[in-house]
């Protein structure tokens, strides 16, 4: 697959996901911040596909692309909602929260992309042992 389709369509998964993860928030009133789970699952996601079909140099790259766009779309997407089904502007928990959050995401996005790799290696080693 080309590079800018890659991106491409990292960049519509992160608004996509950001747009659900948001409606929900305000929808269930239970989670307002982001997903942790689904952003980070995204990203190591990203990271894990690409490697493991060998396109290792755009792994980092594209996951964490997806991760910005996800971020800014979610802040986007919270602020645009303020007031719909009585929702409040979104504050992180705490600034330490949000640096924690944010740190995390190359280094999921590394180990996936390393999983990812071995994943790739291994597939490869056992359909060239079976031929």
């Amino acid at each position: 697959m080309p590079t800018d389709q890659i991106f491409r369509r990292v960049v519509w998964y992160g608004l996509l996901l950001s747009a659900v993860d948001a409606v929900a928030g305000r929808l269930l009133h239970a989670a307002p911040d982001p997903s942790v789970v689904l952003s980070l699952g995204a990203t190591a996601w990203v990271a894990y596909r690409l490697a493991e079909t060998k396109a290792t140099r755009l792994a980092f790259p594209a996951a964490m692309t997806l991760f910005i766009v996800y971020i800014a779309a979610f802040l986007l997407w919270a602020r645009l909602l303020v007031g719909w089904n009585g929702s409040l502007p979104w504050r992180p928990r705490s600034a330490t929260w949000m640096a924690v959050f944010v740190i995390s995401a190359p280094i999921i996005a590394l180990i996936a992309q390393f999983v990812g790799s071995r994943a790739g290696t291994r597939a490869g080693a056992r359909a060239a042992s079976s031929e």
